[in-house]
């Protein structure tokens, strides 16, 4: 059986011929073009299966360089603004030692305590500090600025309106850094100590002792006891005056008949019956009483009631009890003071030194007040008092230089860590070269060879296949 080749053969095979040298020609001039041996899957089904997750192991690594340069940039901003802070602090010891000079006048505190003022509202600025649109010093929270100072019938405080919470972000494979420190660990830290209690200027002690334990308040403060009247156990004729009362807790009373008369605690007697008489006890204490006559029994004991206050007066706590100890709360801030009242006899004001709990902030405000002082308290206290600061400013400025030091050693540590990522990154790059990227020279070159045999393709197509009339008949 004969075969015979038709035009139809020559053209079908010249076509086919023709068709896969353009296309192995196109191809080679994609991978020069693009430098890339494998362009999509089909090109090199196993070298797919081996960069696929080389590229995705390069995004990642991506990822994490940007993560590095975010937390780089982040906490070097933090770290620029506690700069600001310890230089601050810094100059506000300075200050302290500057004003417990004896030989300033109250000009020159008040001068000073204006300066001081300014460098609290800086404090308060840089506590703020923001980068883009979060708070830096705020914890996770970032609703309103964290730190809040506020300034009212209570006295001058600053409020913490952020969280304990801390923004994690990966930085290397396996590895996360904290962008920031919850700023109530810097500019808020405490490290509470005893409470300690020390008479007024001008005030008797009144036997109230600190108990050292359980209390929240901060900085210094004051805790004032009043005359708060006559307990129920007082005798049925026994009533308390409209006089000045200085004597408070249980108190020992003695009538005598013929003549009639009434002494508390010691002191001497008084002829009764009497309205508003001020009796005198055995040391020196007053309690102004109205008296209509002997009473039965005729001797005994009665109490008379203590009102204490942390808060100037605006709320108080009864104390008729002086057996146990009490709690003592301010109506301003909610702090809680606890008192051993055991020892209480008297009226007056206790100065209250919380220890352990001067911040920076509170630092601050407690020097500026003293400098001012609005209390008009004498000139020895008040520079007795800012001597105490010396100490207290400079526990207030190692908080501040603990999350320094800590926010420049994540710093730091990002460029070993960005080292490391880059390495990857070089590491994977060239992994991912071997597999998908062309041999440039020996793709030219077979590009050329190529482009050689489709232009011979062409030209024996051309003349194999005789297209023309007179061709055919020749």
């Amino acid at each position: 059986m004969s075969f015979r080749i038709t035009q139809s053969m020559l053209y079908s095979r010249a076509y086919t011929d023709i068709q896969r040298g353009l296309y192995k020609y196109s191809q080679l001039q994609q991978q020069v073009a693009s430098g890339r041996r494998v362009l999509k899957p089909s090109d090199d089904p196993a070298a797919a299966l081996r960069i696929l997750p080389l590229r995705n192991d390069l995004e990642n690594l991506k990822n994490l360089s940007n993560n590095v340069s975010l937390a780089r940039e982040t906490l070097d901003t933090s770290t620029a603004s506690l700069e600001d802070a310890s230089s601050l602090m810094q100059r506000t010891r300075e200050l302290v030692t500057q004003a417990s000079n004896g030989t300033l006048s109250d000009g020159d505190r008040d001068s000073i305590g204006a300066e001081v003022e300014q460098l609290l509202q800086q404090l308060v600025g840089i506590a703020n500090s923001r980068r883009g649109d979060r708070f830096l010093f705020g914890g996770t929270a970032n609703g309103s600025p964290p730190f809040d100072l506020i300034e009212d019938a209570g006295g001058t405080r600053v409020a913490y309106r952020g969280n304990h919470e801390s923004l994690g972000i990966d930085v290397a494979p396996g590895v996360s850094t904290d962008l920031n420190i919850p700023g109530d660990g810097i500019f808020l830290a405490r490290s509470r100590s005893a409470t300690t209690f020390s008479a007024a200027y001008g005030s008797n002690a009144t036997g109230a002792a600190a108990i050292g334990a359980g209390d929240t308040g901060v900085g210094f403060g004051q805790l004032q006891v009043t005359f708060g009247g006559l307990h129920d156990d007082a005798p049925g004729t026994v009533s308390a005056g409209s006089g000045s009362s200085t004597a408070v807790g249980p108190l020992t009373y003695t009538f005598t008949s013929a003549p009639d008369t009434l002494s508390i605690d010691g002191g001497p007697a008084l002829a009764i019956p009497v309205t508003d008489g001020t009796f005198t006890t055995a040391d020196g204490r007053t309690l102004s009483l109205s008296v209509t006559g002997v009473a039965a029994p005729t001797s005994g004991t009665f109490t008379a009631v203590a009102n204490l206050s942390t808060d100037g007066g605006a709320t108080f706590r009864a104390v008729s009890d002086f057996g146990a100890n009490v709690q003592v709360s301010s109506s301003y801030d909610r702090s809680v003071l606890n008192v051993d009242v055991s020892g209480l006899t008297r009226t007056g004001t206790e100065d209250v030194k919380f220890g352990g709990t001067f911040d920076a902030f509170t630092t601050l405000i407690a020097l500026r007040d003293l400098l001012h002082n609005d209390d008009a308290l004498p000139t020895a206290q008040v520079r007795d008092r800012i001597s105490q600061l010396i100490s207290e400013v400079d526990g207030a400025h190692d908080s501040v230089l603990d999350g320094l030091r800590e926010l420049g050693f994540r710093s730091s540590s990002m460029e070993m860590l960005k080292n490391r990522v880059e390495g990857l990154r070089t590491s994977r790059t060239e992994s991912l070269s071997l597999v998908q990227d062309v041999d440039l020279a020996s793709a030219v070159l077979d590009m050329q060879q190529q482009e050689l045999s489709y232009q011979a393709a062409l030209q024996v197509s051309a003349r194999i296949i005789q297209n023309s009339l007179s061709s055919f008949l020749g």
